[in-house]
């Protein structure tokens, strides 16, 4: 119990701390984890601020799948590397809403296995990749001046919840 109440007045202290917010020449990076194209995806993102408004970086996701059927089994495996530029329309100190475009690049990889007994073949595995464009939109919450929670939705992540920390 008292570990309980000391860990949500540290919470409530780094709330009320001033923020700083997104700025301009400041780097922010931290780990993502959402829904993806199939199940959960982890990843990351970095972004650079090039302008008051305007900043720019990278993002990586990592989802995978599979599927056991009475006469087999399959799983997926997707990987996407992207760049994304993110427009914060009204950045202040604690709230800072944001959109952006991100280009990219996926990698998607499977394969198959029969069930012992349905076929002779043993199985077979297939890769694809192609460029991708998608569209974001999230928001920073500031805690400190070196901490942010975010949130965002679109490509590549349809739902996903991050931290951030000022590099």
């Amino acid at each position: 119990m008292k570990r309980t109440a000391y860990l949500l007045c540290l919470m409530m202290s780094a709330t009320l701390a001033s923020a700083t917010g997104y700025r301009e020449q400041e780097n922010m990076m931290g780990p993502l984890v959402g829904f993806g194209y199939h199940d959960l995806m982890l990843g990351g993102q970095f972004e650079h601020g090039f302008h008051k408004n305007i900043g720019g970086g990278a993002l990586v996701g990592w989802s995978s799948e599979s599927f056991d059927y009475y006469y087999g089994d399959v799983s997926y495996s997707f990987i996407v590397l992207g760049g994304q530029a993110n427009w914060h329309f009204m950045p202040a100190d604690k709230v800072d809403p944001f959109a952006g475009l991100v280009l990219g690049y996926e990698l998607v990889s499977g394969s198959w296995h029969w069930a012992p007994g349905y076929d002779n073949w043993h199985g077979a595995a297939t890769s694809r990749s192609r460029m991708v464009l998608g569209l974001s939109a999230g928001c920073n919450y500031f805690f400190n001046p070196k901490t942010s929670g975010t949130c965002r939705v679109g490509y590549p992540y349809y739902l996903s919840l991050g931290v951030s920390f000022k590099l």
